[in-house]
């Protein structure tokens, strides 16, 4: 066969045998549904492994203190959620405190591994956030800016977030 001959076939991973509207980017991405993560809801950077290069996401730029004990994430102008209300540091601060409040919430990649190290995430302005560290863990890095952010208006309203189905999800992603 010639190459002009080839045809694509795009397979889903998420071939289940029951299928549950999940789009709780809070808890494993293997029980929400695909695109949740990354579609629906997204973080303040991204590491792109094909460049190995830190991308700017939600933040448009980050930077660790003299001591490296606190990172401060700028956050992008003119961001607004799905349903329209504006995207602040209030947004990532609340992600924040729901997960490090929530052990079942087991948020984006491995920010369950960093929360332990975090003494505590600020707003200081609508655009700034400011997480610190109880001890230098540059690391945490990736994982505290991979981390997907929920709107603080939608989820300070939910019981119970380890259980949230978020059947109609509101996000800052394309999806």
């Amino acid at each position: 066969a010639q190459e002009s001959d080839l045809k694509l076939v795009t397979v889903s991973h998420q071939q289940v045998p029951n299928w549950i509207r999940n789009f709780n980017p809070l808890i494993s991405n293997e029980t929400s549904v695909w695109p949740t993560q990354g579609g629906i809801y997204e973080p303040m950077l991204i590491y792109n492994t094909a460049t190995s290069e830190t991308v700017p996401w939600l933040a448009t730029a980050w930077e660790f203190s003299d001591d490296n004990s606190t990172i401060t994430f700028t956050l992008r102008d003119g961001v607004n959620w799905s349903d329209g209300e504006p995207f602040t540091s209030k947004d990532v601060k609340f992600t924040f405190d729901l997960l490090m409040e929530h052990e079942g919430l087991s948020g984006t990649e491995s920010v369950r591994g960093v929360l332990p190290f975090v003494e505590s995430v600020e707003a200081p302005d609508e655009k700034t956030v400011a997480v610190t560290f109880k001890q230098v863990y540059t690391p945490g890095l990736y994982d505290i800016g991979e981390q997907m952010i929920v709107p603080e208006h939608i989820w300070k309203d939910v019981e119970d977030p380890v259980t949230f189905t978020n059947e109609t999800p509101v996000g800052t992603g394309p999806f």
